[in-house]
Formats: C-alpha cells, structure tokens, sequence
C-alpha cells in the first residue's frame, strides 16, 4: 500500500481543474484545482487527506498541490481548498509558496464550519495573506448548519453555495426564494457568489434568476486535466439584483 510521503515524492497524483463560469459573460472565469491520486486507496480524495492528516503531511501535499496548480494554469484564477491544518503549520505564509508565483487573483476556499473552531488563528493568517494580495472564498454555505455571521467576520471575496442549495432548484420555488435572498445578502456584505452542482438546464436557468455572478458544476464541465473549456450554456444574462 502506498503512504502519502511516497505519493508525493513520485508525484503520483494529478490535478484536475473546474471552470467557474462569469453567468453574465459566459466565459471562464477561474478554475478551481482539485486532487486526484493514482494508487486505487487514494481515488478518493477525502481519503488522501485523511491519511495525510495521520501521517503529519497536509501541509506537504498541500503544498505539492499548489505547485502543480500554479505551473498547469497560469491564464485565469485559481480556486484551491485549504485545509485548516495549513492555517496551523504556517504553510501558507512561507514566503516561497507557489500562490505567490501566479500572476492572477487565487482564491484559498476554507469550508464554512472552519473558523468556528479555528477562527482566531484562520484571521490572523488571512489578515497576513491577503496583505500579500491572497483573497479568501468561503466554501460550502448552506451545507447542513451555517453561520452567515462568518461572512460579516471573515469578509470574503467570494462565497460558493452548496450544491445542497442549487439540486432541484427551480425559479419560483421556495428555495430560489432562500437562494435569492442568500445571494442579496452576501452581494450586500462585498461578496460574490458561486453556485455549486449546477447540473441542468434548469438550475442554471434559476441560478441566473437570483443574480448569482457565478456557476460551477457538470453541466458547465467536468473536473479535467488540461483544464476544460466550460460549454456554452444559456447565453441569455440573468436578471440583476
């Protein structure tokens, strides 16, 4: 079985990339990166970190991540998933990080239940980060409890709702009521938000409906390696709040 330090001195993984899409240009706007080892007991992700937690190598494959990330996608934003660990080691802060090296904004995604146990270490390695031009994205709002007082403390740049959110939505349903509201509400407190799990026409029709900036999902493309151009979907520009 393969350990997590051997996987990254052999590099045996990959980095896939999701296109965001600009709703009001059609265009891509960023890609998020995200993991994909090769030894069959890392296929999952979620498992790949987990071993690396016990190992003591977050910050190692993290890093080894950002490394790939940056030198495969120098043309538009980046989306990278830190974990809190990262914010304890001192990773991020390391003057030689790769972040440092892209030439476009990249935005460090913590999931939303992050700074409830980590709060007073994550803003004080947030403050010295984007002092050096990094902004933050607030993942997974809306993904079972949530804390809206997050974003009026931590003050992201970008805010991503759950794909719990976007399933199923329709306009005129009582969840694009919700969805709409959390989108004035986050566009009033200086964020942008991206809609997550998007997957058919029709949710897209609705995301556009609530004036969301941005969409994410596999109706737009699928996580790929070199980074995938987002199918044109629903050119028509979504309604403005």
């Amino acid at each position: 079985m393969t350990d997590v330090q051997t996987l990254i001195d052999g590099s045996d993984f990959d980095v896939h990339y999701q296109p965001v899409l600009d709703l009001r240009t059609n265009k891509a706007f960023a890609y998020e990166a995200l993991v994909r080892a090769h030894p069959p007991e890392f296929k999952n992700p979620l498992v790949l970190i987990d071993a690396a937690l016990r190992e003591g190598l977050m910050g190692v494959l993290g890093r080894a991540i950002r490394r790939k990330a940056v030198d495969d996608c120098r043309d538009l934003p980046l989306f990278l998933n830190i974990h809190p660990n990262e914010f304890e080691e001192g990773w991020l802060v390391r003057p030689d990080d790769p972040i440092f090296e892209h030439e476009h904004p990249v935005y460090l995604e913590i999931t939303e239940g992050v700074p409830l146990s980590h709060f007073s270490l994550c803003h004080e390695v947030l403050q010295e980060l984007r002092g050096k031009g990094m902004c933050l994205a607030v993942d997974d709002l809306g993904a079972g409890y949530s804390n809206l007082k997050y974003i009026a403390d931590l003050n992201p740049e970008m805010v991503k709702l759950d794909r719990d959110l976007i399933t199923g939505l329709t306009i005129g349903s009582r969840l694009h009521t919700l969805v709409t509201k959390i989108v004035d509400l986050c566009t009033a407190l200086g964020a942008k938000v991206v809609a997550e799990g998007i997957e058919t026409d029709e949710e897209l029709a609705a995301v556009r409906a609530t004036g969301c900036h941005y969409g994410q999902g596999y109706l737009i493309a699928r996580p790929a390696f070199p980074p995938p151009r987002p199918r044109l979907v629903g050119l028509e520009p979504p309604t403005l709040h």
